[in-house]
């Protein structure tokens, strides 16, 4: 489980540049696998994380800063 949005970045090491969020995991405090980045199309179910952490830092990538 998710328990926070930590960091955004678009990744543009391929071609298409996908957005990647990094996340933190219920469970794993004081771990490696504490935090692992994931693409954004992996985290439909964390709209709401996600929505809370672009309130907080609007200046951080988001799907809107995708180029077309």
């Amino acid at each position: 489980e998710i328990t926070e949005i930590l960091d955004s970045k678009i990744d543009h090491q391929h071609w298409n540049c996908q957005l990647l969020y990094l996340v933190k995991w219920a469970g794993y405090k004081g771990t490696n696998e504490e935090t692992s980045w994931l693409l954004a199309t992996e985290l439909d179910h964390a709209s709401k994380l996600i929505l809370d952490f672009h309130s907080t830092c609007p200046e951080k990538p988001g799907p809107y800063h995708l180029p077309f």
